[in-house]
């Protein structure tokens, strides 16, 4: 059955077919919380996303979600960059969707789904504000030859180190990029580590071989050096910087 707008219980909904297997619908339900989480992130200020509350209505295979304590503009904005994003992938457009690699990952997660099994497409929309926009298959695409397009080039990034972890046999940092507010993963040899961890939950300063997507995102890096920077509780407040003014001569 195909959903109509009356029955559509959130203005940011996912409508999945029917006919599909347990471990499909977890999976398309993955992604899409995920691409939804991802832009909150992006755009809402940080330490204000939303505490999504995750609706499902009886009888049908929709998954909503909602935030009532998050302020109108902060939805706004998600809502408005959930169906422009999905929208300019469909027309073949990365740059123009201007998401995050995570949220490109979810989106490309769904598109994935969408094409079914065994000749049987899934039909998957979003809807947004319930208007719907259809994920399909061509999107994963997209993304896939994007991704093939990227280019490197030394350079550095600057964020707050979050995350240490041993992946794969390789050691690797996640930074979070504080232009792109996005995670960037740092992989770096086994010298590095003691210094890490020194540095762990601090702003640091990464250099390295950068791994770019063709819009100038940074994906990754291969670190070369690492520097800690001072926090923000640690600069001169714009007062001090007045004071300092007024003292020279």
């Amino acid at each position: 059955m195909v959903a109509t707008p009356d029955i559509i219980p959130s203005d940011l909904t996912l409508e999945i077919g029917d006919d599909i297997s347990p471990d499909r619908f977890v999976a398309a339900a993955r992604a899409f919380f995920g691409y939804v989480n991802e832009l909150a992130k992006m755009l809402a200020p940080e330490g204000d996303e939303p505490h999504w509350r995750v609706l499902v209505r009886d009888g049908s295979s929709l998954l909503a979600v909602e935030a009532p304590s998050t302020p109108p503009e902060i939805l706004s904005a998600i809502y408005t960059r959930a169906e422009d994003s999905l929208s300019a992938l469909i027309r073949g457009s990365v740059e123009d969707a201007n998401l995050s690699e995570p949220a490109l990952r979810h989106a490309k997660t769904l598109s994935g789904l969408s094409e079914g099994t065994k000749d049987r497409p899934l039909p998957l929309r979003v809807w947004v504000r319930r208007k719907p926009v259809e994920v399909r298959p061509e999107i994963a695409r997209t993304i896939e030859e994007d991704w093939r397009a990227d280019y490197n080039d030394y350079g550095t990034i600057e964020g707050r180190l979050e995350t240490i972890q041993d992946h794969e046999g390789s050691l690797r940092l996640q930074v979070r990029d504080s232009l792109f507010r996005q995670n960037v993963r740092c992989y770096f040899d086994e010298g590095k580590l003691p210094f890490a961890f020194s540095a762990f939950r601090k702003r640091v300063e990464v250099s390295g071989i950068i791994h770019y997507r063709k819009n100038g995102t940074p994906i990754s890096i291969e670190v070369s050096q690492i520097d800690t920077l001072p926090d923000d509780s640690e600069l001169p407040s714009a007062a001090d910087v007045r004071g300092l003014f007024k003292a020279t001569p």
